[in-house]
């Protein structure tokens, strides 16, 4: 009696422990998604933040294991329009899909370009959807990776085909400390969880971001973001018409705990105000506004001289005259009674005098016979004048013969 009785007992506690043991392995089998999800999951999908494409591709709901899944899927195997390719392809729900894309359009590609100089063409993740406990630990809280909520980025491909890694880079280079410091404290304001190398010990190499709401709207960004100044100044290529921002239902307005770490561009100068128009004076009130000055006419032209004074005929020249030959007097024309074979000829005009060597322009020596006056130029129509100067006709010679010399008398 007593081994029958044991046997049953047996068969009974047989079932109990298998489903002790089940329950045991998925803590959270037989828990509910919470209501949030599926509805930031519509508003998105209602607010096109993902866009159906050959990248996008929408795929069957989820459900379960347990509370595992989520009701709009997509594959990824591309974001930023198709230009960043996702390596591998991961499934993920709409509203991280969302502010992974703007991520990578606003933060990493300016970012890669005043490091490197060039874009970022592909991401290498490291866990999308999985159904699993925080940091891949079992009996830990379930993670957001179980709701497609969460993208773990291992590394970044530039155009030159490097690979920036999260592991080596961390530490790395100047330009790869710069690039990866620059892309997590730009994923801090748009993720609510932040964590990358040092936050703890499961995030050595890569930098996981997701969109859990914590208590109290708070944010969680590990390590304290600390960007460098970029070397460069450069702006991501267009790729694209830019997606609608989306916001999660019902999420909270905060102010992120840490730094901001967006390069304002400076504030441009403000114009100067205009110049105040010009008061009256006291005086103009009193005798009324004063009338606009006439215009000034200029003064007619100076009269020409008079006909009698005419233009000299011979041009002064600086060289003085050469001396009369031996065989004449010391006039220097030849005396009348000397024959050439012609008729007598009228004494020639006087001449000037040689100008004296070393005197300023414009000085006269020896008398002014002629006063300086102006004379209208050769072209009349333009209005303008030029000076002329005229000097006293040059002295002439005693046409008396003057006794001759006497040997020692002089």
């Amino acid at each position: 009696m007593v081994r029958r009785m044991s046997r049953v007992s047996l068969w009974f506690l047989f079932p109990a422990l298998l489903l002790a043991g089940a329950l045991t392995g998925c803590r959270f089998g037989l828990e509910t998604r919470d209501p949030w999800r599926v509805e930031a999951e519509e508003q998105c999908i209602a607010q096109k933040g993902v866009i159906p494409s050959a990248f996008m591709e929408p795929i069957p709901a989820i459900d379960g294991p347990g509370m595992c899944g989520m009701e709009h899927p997509f594959r990824v195997t591309a974001l930023a329009e198709g230009n960043v390719v996702l390596e591998p392809a991961g499934k993920l729900a709409c509203p991280v899909i969302h502010q992974v894309d703007m991520w990578v359009q606003d933060v990493v590609q300016p970012a890669a370009l005043a490091w490197f100089g060039q874009p970022v063409v592909a991401i290498s993740q490291m866990s999308a959807y999985s159904c699993r406990g925080m940091n891949g630990q079992a009996g830990a809280k379930i993670s957001e990776h179980a709701f497609g909520n969460a993208l773990d980025v291992g590394a970044f491909r530039i155009a030159d085909g490097r690979w920036v890694t999260v592991k080596n880079g961390w530490k790395g280079t100047q330009e790869e400390r710069g690039f990866l410091l620059q892309v997590q404290a730009g994923a801090c304001e748009r993720f609510t969880t932040v964590l990358a190398p040092g936050s703890n010990v499961f995030h050595y190499d890569h930098i996981h971001v997701d969109l859990m709401r914590h208590e109290k709207g708070r944010t969680i960004c590990k390590p304290a973001p600390r960007p460098m100044p970029a070397p460069l100044i450069a702006k991501a290529p267009p790729m694209g018409a830019p997606q609608p921002e989306f916001a999660p239902a019902s999420a909270p307005a905060q102010a992120p705990s840490y730094t901001p770490a967006v390069y304002a561009p400076q504030p441009q100068a403000a114009p100067p105000p205009p110049a105040p128009e010009p008061q009256p004076s006291f005086l103009s009130t009193l005798f009324g506004p004063r009338p606009a000055p006439a215009p000034v006419e200029e003064p007619p032209p100076p009269p020409p001289p008079a006909a009698t004074l005419q233009r000299p005929a011979a041009v002064i020249t600086s060289s003085p005259l050469p001396p009369p030959p031996s065989s004449l007097p010391p006039s220097s024309l030849p005396p009348a009674a000397v024959s050439s074979g012609r008729a007598p000829q009228p004494y020639p005009a006087a001449q000037q005098p040689p100008a004296p060597q070393g005197m300023p322009p414009g000085w006269q020596v020896g008398p002014q016979g002629v006063p300086m006056s102006y004379a209208p130029s050769s072209n009349p129509e333009t209005g303008s004048v030029k000076r002329k100067y005229y000097t006293a006709p040059i002295p002439q010679a005693s046409t008396l013969p003057l006794p001759k010399a006497k040997a020692g008398e002089d």
